[in-house]
């Protein structure tokens, strides 16, 4: 079960993701924070100042992995006659990075708590 649901990400987060994308990827995005906070969440519990740190999270991290699926990428530069687009090199993180800087932002100190990254 994802720690946000739809009407969450629609209404509080404000996301702009379809509800039916959301719902598959914030089910990943829930397993992924589980993963990679050691499953803590799931075996203290998740108190009440927590909670919303949490949905934010899944749904930070939901739009981080559709923009993953999607294969969104930097660019460098674009022009427009005779058509050239160029794309960051070097400069962007991996897909880890992003889906951990996405959770880092609302779980910090539970990061820290467990050791993770």
């Amino acid at each position: 079960m994802a720690y946000a649901d739809y009407e969450y990400y629609r209404d509080t987060y404000k996301g702009t993701l379809s509800e039916t994308a959301y719902e598959r990827l914030s089910e990943r995005a829930s397993d992924y924070i589980d993963s990679r906070t050691g499953y803590i969440l799931k075996k203290a519990g998740i108190t009440e100042e927590m909670e919303e740190r949490v949905k934010k999270a899944c749904c930070a991290l939901s739009e981080v992995m559709s923009s993953v699926e999607t294969g969104s990428s930097v660019k460098a530069s674009e022009s427009v006659g005779d058509m050239s687009v160029s794309y960051a090199v070097g400069t962007q993180r991996s897909d880890v990075q992003k889906l951990d800087d996405a959770i880092q932002l609302y779980l910090a100190d539970l990061v820290k708590a467990v050791k993770w990254l």
